[in-house]
Order: C-alpha cells, then structure tokens, then sequence
C-alpha cells in the first residue's frame, strides 16, 4: 500500500476531512491525480512512448499535474487547449503552470469544445506516437490501475459515517472513492457527489460496471446533487487551516454546511487543489 494521506478532524462539529490534497510529492501540484498519472507513467506503454499529450481546459489542474509529472520522468509533453489566444497564456495561472514545467502548450482550435481538441489530438499522435493521457479512457483501459492506485486512500477514513459528501468533475475520482467504500467494507448512510457542471451518473454508472456480462452490477447507493455555478467561477474557501480547490471542492463544501445536519458524522473527501494565482506566480519566479 503507497502513502496514505491523513484524516482530519472533526473539525467544526461532526465534520472530519480526508486530506488527499496532501498528496503532493513535489510541493506543487497535488491529489489523486497526481497518483494516478505517476502510475501511468511506470506503464509500459508510455515508457516506450516518444512523449505524451493530452486536452485539457485551460482552467484545469490537469495540465500542470501531467506536465509536472512529465518534467520528473523526462518525458516531452503537449498539452492541447482551445478557445484562447497566445497573448492568454501566460494570463491563465494553469496554462501559465503548465508551461513553466516545460510542456509544449498548444492552442489546437478556436474554441474549447472537446470533439474537436481530441480530434486534433488524435492526428498529433498519428503524426508523433506520443501517447494521450486522457484519464476518461484510462479508467477503461487501465482499469485495475486507475481504480486500486486511489481506492486504497478510503483505508484510513472512518469504518462508520452518516454522510460522506466529495466534489466531482466527470466523476473518476468519485467512482475511484466508491470502489474503495466496497474494498474496506466501509459503512456509510448517505454518499452525495456534488456535480459542478452536467450530470454525471450515466459516466459513474459506467465507470462502475464495465462488464455486466460477466461481472455483478456495482450495488452502493449514491446520490448526485448539482451545484448551480458558472464551471470558471472562482470561490475562495479556507477550512481548518488550508484552503479547498475554489472550483469545485469551495461549491461542494458550501452546498454541504447549507444542507446536512451538523450533528451527523460526515467526512469530506478533499481530491485536490489547483493552486492559487499567487502560489502560481510563486513558483514561476523562484
């Protein structure tokens, strides 16, 4: 079993908060991200790669955790992005990022639609043999990996919870936290995802039963609940001492104290952070 990040609390009452923020190998780029693409990294097949790409929003902590990790094994990286301009970049505190780890930071189309970025994509490994990091697909072809490399981060939370609440994104790390509840045999009353864009059963459904021909059906209950907010709005929030990802994790935590009761055990599953605009500006100038 890899390090297990700590539990914390309870902090304010009845909450305590898993700490897979604490994940952070380098100092910088940090949560179960990180974890998985190191693991994709020790794989075969992007260790015989030429070099790796993936798409990313220019919002997302995705760019900087598969450039930083790219940047440790030496490997030539191209993040792929649209709807933005040259003169942007280095306004964007991601894509800022993601440069000063040394990736090759490419505006592929004129807007941010993902058909047509992975379209693009799809030609420059054509064109390079680069590989494609696109977590959505290696939670298929990787799957054990994907899967086992965070689902053993639930080993350390409470055997017993009334509510455990987590943000999610396309629902991989939710999934990843699922398959871990089922792993340790870990009870708790309610488990609410906190979607901050579209629904996201229908991905989690299938990322939870990739072979129901042969294999029985995922049978944890889980509710997802939507957060109504713009994806790119920022909402800063500090708990405990540390801040929580002002995307996605700020909304959940604040949909959480409006919502469940106080005197129920819940814990809060922190994925996480991207850093903020100053830590940014920190490590670019160092």
């Amino acid at each position: 079993m890899s390090m297990i990040t700590p539990v914390l609390g309870p902090v304010d009452d009845n909450i305590y908060y898993k700490r897979d923020d604490l994940y952070c190998p380098w100092g910088d780029v940090n949560g179960g991200k990180v974890r998985q693409a190191e693991a994709l990294f020790e794989t075969e097949e992007i260790q015989s790669s030429s070099g790796v790409i993936a798409a990313v929003s220019v919002h997302s902590p995705t760019g900087p955790v598969i450039s930083r990790v790219a940047e440790e094994y030496n490997k030539h990286c191209i993040i792929a992005i649209g709807g933005t301009t040259p003169e942007r970049l280095d306004k964007l505190p991601m894509m800022k990022l993601t440069k000063h780890y040394g990736a090759d930071v490419r505006i592929v189309a004129g807007h941010g639609m993902k058909t047509a970025i992975n379209a693009r994509v799809k030609e420059i490994c054509e064109e390079t043999g680069y590989h494609n990091i696109d977590y959505s697909k290696h939670i298929y072809q990787n799957r054990d990996l994907m899967f086992d490399t965070n689902s053993e981060q639930v080993w350390n939370i409470p055997n017993e919870l009334d509510v455990l609440v987590m943000s999610l994104g396309v629902g991989i790390q939710f999934a990843c936290v699922l398959k871990g509840l089922k792993r340790f045999n870990k009870k708790v009353k309610r488990i609410i995802g906190v979607q901050v864009g579209p629904d996201r059963r229908k991905l989690i459904d299938g990322y939870l039963n990739q072979n129901p021909l042969t294999e029985p059906r995922f049978d944890l209950e889980y509710e997802l609940v939507q957060y109504k907010s713009a994806y790119s709005k920022s909402e800063i929030q500090k708990v405990g001492g540390f801040y929580l990802d002002d995307i996605y994790e700020a909304k959940a935590h604040k949909w959480m104290l409006k919502n469940i009761d106080k005197n129920q055990k819940t814990l809060f599953w922190c994925v996480g952070r991207r850093l903020t605009s100053d830590e940014v500006e920190h490590i670019c100038t160092r």
